[in-house]
């Protein structure tokens, strides 16, 4: 496998490379870690935002035209088309991008006319920021990422959750953390401050009365490498752990008794509603080719459906193709614990009452508008499902 796949080209180029014949193969990480999480890499955007708020917050919509060069499929308009160019999408990094690599692996994006490359970030690399930039055409995760670049003004847009159970929240099963409330004061071992795991768990301590911003002091979110978070745990060094979900040591720790779940975002938590592994779009994209926009999150949706029906061949698939670098008796698992339920209309739904709820966590200002935001956020790509 090889990193010299050819980059998509930027939004606007008059004279963009044509599109390379069949699908080029995903350039996944050999090299990874041998654990085993859900999602292994969070590199998505940061959400602790500034002051600033980014202008021009309202509805997202398309206008229609009456050019000869623009076309109109389902209340779609096409200014500018990308049918025909090659859409770089960020390589999967974990087991819950299941639905990206069935996608792939399956011909999905094929049958809808797509030539889909997937590219693999750079280790610090901010991917929500280079999707911004046409660096990347599409990534995905959990929405609450992309709130604080959205808000600052990164032409990013969501459409359509993938699927819900990836995240999970542990402490010790020696009665020092019985509740969520518990951890009032306590630390909180995280592999990232800007990852999925302490926006999404954020919501849990509001709930609980507590302040999750580093600046109230109220917990301590205290970065460690994924690997080492179990043995932190288990060394008392922090007090609970918030991981990417189906992360296998601590699994086993709790299969052995030492380790017990507090809080994930399936059934356990009183915010499981939201979905987590959204699809994150290149916004001039977007606005310029809606179309071919939809087929691309159609085609991924697919992939989300396939894998919830067939999750012993998505085992296999991930392993066998080392998109994730275990078995896929280790797979399995992990994969049971989600639910593949892709839903544009179910992310719609969810991102005003979500966005009003994550203001209260101090990741984003005080006085921000929910419903404005969820407008920013959201394109409605004529998806009915």
């Amino acid at each position: 496998m090889s990193d010299d796949i050819p980059q998509t080209p930027q939004p606007g180029d008059a004279n963009p490379e044509p599109p390379q014949p069949g699908l080029v193969e995903a350039n996944v990480d050999l090299d990874a870690a041998k654990s085993v999480s859900r999602r292994r890499l969070l590199t998505f955007g940061a959400v602790g935002v500034g002051a600033a708020a980014a202008a021009g917050l309202g509805s997202w919509a398309f206008i229609r035209s009456d050019t000869k060069d623009s076309g109109t499929a389902d209340g779609l308009t096409v200014t500018r088309s990308w049918a025909d160019r090659q859409l770089t999408v960020t390589a999967p990094s974990g087991v819950c991008d299941a639905p990206l690599i069935v996608a792939y692996e399956k011909g999905f994006f094929r049958d809808a006319g797509l030539n889909v490359v997937l590219k693999k970030t750079g280790t610090d690399e901010d991917a929500t920021a280079a999707v911004g930039s046409g660096k990347y055409i599409a990534t995905n995760g959990i929405f609450f990422n992309f709130l604080g670049p959205i808000y600052n003004g990164t032409p990013v847009k969501l459409s359509g959750g993938l699927h819900h159970g990836c995240l999970d929240l542990y402490a010790r099963n020696d009665g020092s953390v019985p509740t969520v409330a518990a951890l009032k004061g306590r630390k909180i071992g995280v592999s990232s401050l800007q990852g999925s795991a302490p926006n999404f768990f954020s919501l849990d301590l509001l709930d609980a009365g507590i302040n999750s911003s580093p600046a109230a002091k109220q917990v301590e979110w205290v970065v460690i490498e994924q690997d080492l978070l179990p043995k932190a745990l288990q060394d008392k060094k922090v007090d609970a752990i918030a991981t990417a979900g189906g992360f296998l040591p601590i699994i086993q720790g709790v299969k052995d008794g030492w380790a017990k779940e507090l809080s994930d975002n399936r059934d356990l938590s009183r915010n499981a509603s939201y979905p987590c592994c959204a699809v994150a779009l290149n916004e001039t994209f977007v606005s310029q080719d809606p179309v071919t926009a939809a087929r691309l999150v159609n085609a991924w949706a697919r992939g989300s459906r396939y894998v919830g029906a067939n999750l012993q061949e998505t085992a296999e698939i991930e392993s066998g193709r080392h998109y994730v670098p275990d078995t896929a008796a280790n797979i399995l698992p992990v994969l049971q614990t989600l639910t593949f339920d892709p839903s544009p209309k179910n992310l719609q739904r969810v991102l005003e009452p979500g966005i009003d709820k994550f203001i209260h966590t101090g990741f984003l200002p005080a006085g921000t508008d929910a419903r404005a935001l969820a407008d920013k956020v959201f394109v409605n790509l004529g998806l009915d499902f």
